[in-house]
């Protein structure tokens, strides 16, 4: 029997007789109808064909999600979220001049703080912080106050390159002085999730004698002073 140049179906000889000839038709029709199916594997709307390592055969890539872009994986084609390619993705700021005053050497929350849901786990987040922050003792020995950054429950950075995550310490040593002003904080971080994520800030003083306090935002001896935080997803 003689078979076709590409797809190699079984028909009958240019020359021969053809016996049984329904079953020689239902033949090369099963043939066409598998050769055919192979070649279109598609169910879905939106499902792509690529060539497969068989020959004749072609894998169906299913439809990807909103916002995907068709890239190569293993040498196949599939289906990813866009690389943010070091590109700002989103920006979410928050400030606050409600004040908080801390007398305790515990980290106490300062009201300062902001959520921001990553687009893509592999993403980074960029915070910058702004905090008002002023100390007074009613003596000339010196008294710190000493601000923190944390990601939900955690400090950040963890590495235990600074003691009690980012610190910044503003001082007075004269008798019965105030000295106020801004601290400054920066922290790439990596989150690795796309769930909601809150970043805020902490204080405390290293000494409560003497009248020590600690008061971050709001008024302090002139205008009302704002701080603020600022979350960037930077896209990896």
């Amino acid at each position: 029997m003689a078979t076709t140049t590409n797809y190699g179906w079984t028909t009958p000889d240019d020359t021969g007789l053809v016996k049984d000839g329904a079953s020689a038709i239902r033949t090369l029709g099963t043939s066409v109808d598998t050769t055919t199916k192979n070649l279109n594997p598609s169910t879905t709307l939106g499902d792509i064909e690529y060539r497969s390592s068989t020959a004749n055969t072609n894998t169906r890539l299913g439809i990807g999600s909103t916002g995907n872009v068709l890239t190569v994986a293993g040498g196949v084609p599939t289906w990813a979220a866009p690389a943010g390619g070091g590109k700002v993705l989103q920006v979410v700021h928050a400030n606050t001049s409600s004040t908080t005053t801390i007398t305790s050497t515990t980290f106490t929350d300062v009201g300062l703080t902001a959520t921001i849901t990553p687009t893509l786990n592999t993403s980074k987040i960029l915070v910058l912080v702004n905090l008002s922050q002023c100390v007074s003792r009613n003596t000339a020995v010196v008294v710190d106050a000493r601000s923190q950054l944390l990601r939900g429950a955690t400090v950040v950075p963890t590495s235990g390159q600074m003691v009690n995550g980012i610190a910044a310490d503003i001082s007075t040593d004269t008798s019965s002085t105030q000295m106020y002003g801004y601290v400054g904080m920066s922290l790439l971080d990596t989150p690795a999730t796309t769930s909601a994520t809150t970043y805020k800030v902490q204080g405390r003083l290293n000494t409560t004698a003497s009248s020590a306090q600690a008061v971050f935002n709001g008024t302090q001896q002139g205008p009302t002073s704002v701080s603020s935080i600022t979350l960037l997803e930077i896209g990896a």
